[in-house]
């Protein structure tokens, strides 16, 4: 007798994927908790995760949006302008450092400074280009909307249960006098590279860990109710900084930062991990949830993705079953959102 022989089905390959059909596969057949309809979650990461938070509302639960627009705009405007994006209108949040930053600026940790460019359109803020498409009339203008971001960020973290966090990328540029990191290269997007001072770095699994726990210790201060749930965006590099083939970058990455997942979810108990990166590129998938750049996650793997997040997390006890009707309008409105959701960190490629 050995251990092996008293382990349930999904320990074992043959039995739990190979002999399964790919859509039947127990992918995360343990949880540390449930989500209820009445639960804040509150959404940040990488482009991937724009998909997660647009998709909530259609598994019956609520999307906490702590930033809302002006009541003088039209609802089309505000997507535009990247209210209701995430959580927050912070754009895309690719790295842990950049999270932990907007936590220290928040809750003024360290100062709220700015880092703008006057463009041709007007000033953009380079810490939120994604969001800030055609600039402020005045920097003064930007500071101030900054500084209501930053409050709106301040009561995100106060007030929501649920916080779902994708990482994204290990790869990042800062400005070497503030250390600030930005969410893509300068240059690419909005403003203008200077070698002088914008470096690159590339975060290991330590810096990572550290970056992640930090955020995870400070917020339990603040919030001690609120639980983290980590994903690893499936979404490949669209370039790298570094020496190596952007295929091979880009597995470095990936396992940086499941690594880096693993080890908090196996630390902290008010946090746990969903395999969105194992469900969408996992070699029994046959690449078949990938779009034909082989990079982007499909409309059907995002489809997926969502159907085993509802299985693994959504407490379906006391919700009722969407109607026909209301199933359409989700998959048009799944639709939609794969169109638009918008990836920064592409603009690295000069061919994009």
């Amino acid at each position: 007798m050995h251990p092996y022989k008293n382990f349930p089905d999904n320990n074992f390959w043959k039995k739990s994927v190979a002999s399964k059909v790919y859509s039947d596969i127990d992918f995360n057949p343990s949880v540390k908790f449930k989500i209820n309809s009445i639960d804040k979650i509150a959404t940040a990461g990488s482009c991937f995760a724009q998909h997660i938070a647009v998709n909530l509302k259609n598994l019956g639960l609520s999307h906490f949006i702590a930033e809302n627009p002006p009541a003088i705009i039209t609802a089309e405007r505000a997507a535009e302008l990247g209210y209701g994006q995430f959580s927050a209108r912070y754009g895309n949040i690719y790295t842990a450092r950049q999270l932990r930053q907007l936590i220290e600026f928040a809750f003024n940790l360290r100062d709220r400074i700015t880092i703008a460019d006057d463009s041709h359109t007007g000033w953009i803020d380079l810490l939120r280009p994604g969001v800030d498409i055609e600039g402020h009339e005045s920097l003064h203008e930007l500071k101030c909307d900054r500084s209501f971001h930053l409050d709106s960020v301040k009561n995100l973290f106060t007030e929501t249960d649920f916080f779902v966090f994708t990482l994204g990328l290990t790869e990042a540029w800062y400005d070497e006098e503030s250390k600030i990191v930005f969410p893509v290269c300068p240059g690419t997007k909005s403003g203008k590279f200077d070698p002088n001072k914008h470096k690159f770095k590339n975060f290991s699994v330590i810096e990572v860990i550290e970056d992640l726990r930090w955020c995870i210790d400070f917020i339990a201060q603040i919030n001690p109710r609120l639980k983290w749930i980590f994903t690893v965006s499936p979404v490949a590099l669209s370039a790298t900084a570094t020496n190596k083939n952007v295929l091979v970058a880009t597995a470095a990455s990936k396992a940086i930062l499941r690594a880096a997942a693993e080890e908090i979810v196996n630390h902290y108990e008010n946090c746990d991990y969903f395999p969105s990166f194992e469900i969408t590129t996992s070699p029994p998938s046959f690449g078949q949830f990938l779009d034909s750049d082989l990079r982007e996650i499909s409309m059907r793997g995002v489809h997926l993705v969502m159907r085993i997040f509802q299985k693994s997390f959504v407490n379906t006890s006391n919700q009722s079953i969407p109607t026909s009707t209301s199933i359409e309008e989700a998959r048009e409105h799944q639709i939609i959102s794969a169109i638009k959701a918008e990836c920064e960190e592409a603009l690295n490629d000069p061919l994009q």
